[in-house]
């Protein structure tokens, strides 16, 4: 009988793994198919129609479709899948900024600035394992949001964060972390579904970044949900009208012709035609609301237009209000400028102003808005958030777009603030998505927000994102005044104090991670 020797009775050892192993050709088919499947719900993770559960679902098909094709082959197919997101979620006007090739160039900008974290992803994350390995992709995410806010004319507009905006436990998140945290989190659970999804339950590295991801996700929901059961505000609310222009009327205001190289005398009567119908309908509901216990009373973004010789005037008319009826009142209105015989044509045509008078009938505040939507034809105001204190709480005020630069806001928070005024304008195409991103900074800044819209939705929040009140039939409706009691103080939050560090923190992890990936002697992970 032969003998066997210790080598021939050895288990078979398991066959040796190439850590650069190639992505089977069935994978690199099916993940057409989770392309698709992204893509899909893409449209519906930001911008016009808002599904939150898609924010989170998304990225996931995407980031296996790109982990599963060359580089040289993915991300190009990825910049037009994202492509063609974007012009369905921008769709019907949504940034009517450019037309023609114009508006193309900037849809394809957008995506190329989408499809950046998957590719840093791609590029790092390979090379990285276990938690390390599912952190890459939601630091590049809120990285490029961070970066991509920079020089941005419409700031955080997009940010994967307010596509959370129903969920507000989840929102209390960002009184600590700003939307930065909580993009983070959104993005986060893409890599951990495809860790599992390509090493399976036993796999190497898959147990502890879902278990960390689980207990993340938990911990927000529960601080969120004690901030909204023991810190509730309970101090005395103000009654506070909030009124948007009669559609009618403010059609007939915009719609008057070119006055800005015409005599006095014919500016004169054509504000006294266009101009005029609106500002007394505005000022006789004012007055209506006074009368009915309104002890605050802000007019929407440009529901009016007034000449530039004439501002004084409706200011001092709105003095006289507040005075007889012993309330603040802040009057909106697009100041027409007279045409510059020594300007080159591109100067501004108008200002946007909110002025706020009080009991006395003074001038609180005369503020022209910090970030004009680009061609509004205005130039920005000093970026400057006034502020006062008043019987009703710390009032302060913003206009319309403002609302998108959180740092700008944050100067509220800093003020201790408690309600912040936010007149607004907005078309029909983002007017419930606009209306569903103001409150975020309500959260982060720990401010009762008090929004009147013009073609849009006016609303009310108190500090912690509670509707207080909501009129989203602008369109349809003849009333356009929004009553609303709402709490004179607010409170204290991380985010005031800290800011955007969060952001800046997670950047620096990203550049840790990406040093550690490519440190000497590192080598690609297994898949």
């Amino acid at each position: 009988m032969a003998t066997q020797t210790a080598d021939a009775v050895a288990p078979p050892s398991a066959p040796r793994t190439d850590r650069r192993a190639p992505v089977s050709r069935a994978v690199r088919r099916w993940s057409w198919v989770w392309l698709l499947v992204g893509t899909a719900m893409l449209p519906f993770a930001s911008f016009q129609t808002l599904v939150p559960l898609t924010a989170w679902l998304a990225p996931v098909f995407l980031l296996r479709f790109s982990r599963s094709q060359r580089p040289v082959v993915g991300l190009p197919v990825l910049v037009v899948a994202i492509s063609c997101a974007l012009l369905l979620g921008l769709r019907s006007g949504f940034f009517p900024v450019v037309d023609g090739a114009g508006y193309y160039l900037f849809v394809l900008t957008l995506a190329v600035g989408g499809a950046v974290p998957f590719a840093v992803d791609r590029l790092v994350a390979p090379r990285l394992g276990g938690i390390p390995r599912t952190l890459v992709f939601p630091a590049a995410v809120t990285t490029a949001e961070l970066l991509g806010t920079l020089g941005n004319p419409f700031g955080t507009a997009g940010s994967a964060a307010y596509s959370q905006y129903g969920s507000l436990p989840l929102l209390q998140v960002v009184s600590i972390t700003g939307i930065w945290g909580l993009t983070f989190l959104v993005s986060w659970l893409a890599p951990v579904v495809n860790q599992l999804w390509e090493r399976g339950w036993s796999g190497r590295g898959v147990k502890a970044p879902v278990f960390l991801l689980v207990a993340v996700t938990a911990a927000a929901l529960l601080f969120g949900g004690a901030q909204l059961a023991f810190a509730s505000p309970r101090s005395e609310t103000v009654r506070v009208a909030a009124l948007a222009p009669d559609r009618e009327l403010v059609d007939l205001a915009y719609s008057a012709p070119d006055i800005r190289s015409g005599d006095r005398s014919r500016r004169a009567a054509v504000s006294e035609e266009y101009f005029a119908p609106v500002l007394d309908d505005l000022f006789e509901r004012s007055e209506r609301e006074a009368v009915a216990g309104a002890k605050i009373i802000a007019w929407s973004e440009a529901p009016a237009r007034t000449l530039q010789e004439e501002q004084e005037d409706v200011v001092a008319r709105a003095g006289r209000l507040a005075r007889e009826h012993g309330v603040y009142v802040q009057v909106s209105m697009m100041v027409q400028l007279p045409a510059d015989p020594g300007a080159d044509g591109d100067g501004a045509v108008n200002e946007n102003h909110a002025v706020l008078l009080d009991p006395r009938g003074d001038v609180v505040w005369d503020y022209l808005k910090s970030k004009p939507v680009p061609g509004d034809g205005h130039t920005a105001g000093p970026g400057v958030i006034p502020s006062v204190n008043t019987p009703y709480g710390r009032l302060a005020t913003i206009i319309c777009q403002d609302d998108f630069f959180p740092a700008l806001v944050r100067q509220a928070g800093q003020a201790d603030v408690d309600i912040l005024l936010v007149p607004s304008s907005d078309w029909e195409s983002i007017a419930a998505w606009h209306g569903q991103q103001a409150p975020f900074r309500a959260v982060e800044n720990g401010v009762a927000l008090v929004r009147p819209t013009r073609q849009g939705v006016s609303l009310a929040t108190d500090g912690q994102g509670r509707l207080l009140g909501h009129k989203s039939d602008y369109f349809v409706a003849d009333d356009q005044t929004l009553v609303v009691a709402v709490p004179t103080q607010g409170y204290d939050t991380w985010y005031a104090s800290l800011g955007d560090g969060f952001a800046y923190l997670t950047a620096a992890g990203l550049l840790v991670l990406t040093g550690a990936a490519f440190r000497p002697g590192r080598r690609p992970q297994d898949r």
